[in-house]
């Protein structure tokens, strides 16, 4: 775990010192990284390799919100945050195209059979796609899910969400279930 925190902070880091944008979406630049170097590369990203680090805190912010939504159980506060449809790609393997209310309805029926749910914030990223001009937030984070049943299951997820005027419009989630470190 450390390892992982160690190169997220360093990727950051690095990622930070390139530049970003600025809170209405324009680039920001430094000498550094007004002079990409140009190294030729094994693929060519089919969505994007010109990512920035974003200061748009609003994003940030809203999409945390959901997340705390989901811990609390409020998911009717949705409204304010989704877009009018949405599209998520669920750590399951499914893959939901619905509309504000209909994807509102998916989370609750699955939050109604925990009784809690505790998320730990590992890291959140404010990106910006300068070429695709899109913004993204993702969230690294924990979650221990009590079910009504008594089990207790938990797992790390990454999380990358498509934020576009200010509304979450697409969810990506990809789980790690969490096993018990096994020394070699």
């Amino acid at each position: 775990m450390k390892k992982v925190l160690y190169l997220f902070a360093a990727i950051a880091l690095f990622a930070s010192c390139k530049g970003g944008t600025s809170t209405d979406g324009t680039a920001k630049t430094d000498s550094a990284s007004a002079q990409k170097e140009s190294v030729p590369m094994a693929y060519k990203a089919s969505y994007s390799s010109s990512f920035t680090i974003s200061d748009n805190a609003k994003n940030e912010q809203m999409v945390l919100q959901s997340y705390k939504d989901w811990e609390d159980n409020t998911l009717k506060n949705g409204s304010t945050y989704l877009g009018d449809t949405v599209i998520m790609d669920f750590s399951n393997g499914k893959h939901l195209v619905a509309p504000r209310d209909g994807m509102l309805k998916e989370w609750q029926n699955f939050r109604d059979s925990l009784s809690s749910v505790k998320l730990n914030v590992v890291a959140v990223v404010n990106l910006h796609s300068a070429d695709k001009n899109t913004d993204w937030v993702a969230v690294w984070y924990k979650e221990t899910d009590t079910y009504k049943t008594g089990k207790i299951d938990s797992a790390f997820y990454q999380d990358d969400n498509n934020v576009k005027n200010g509304k979450l419009i697409y969810i990506s989630s990809k789980r790690r279930t969490l096993y018990p470190i096994k020394k070699m």
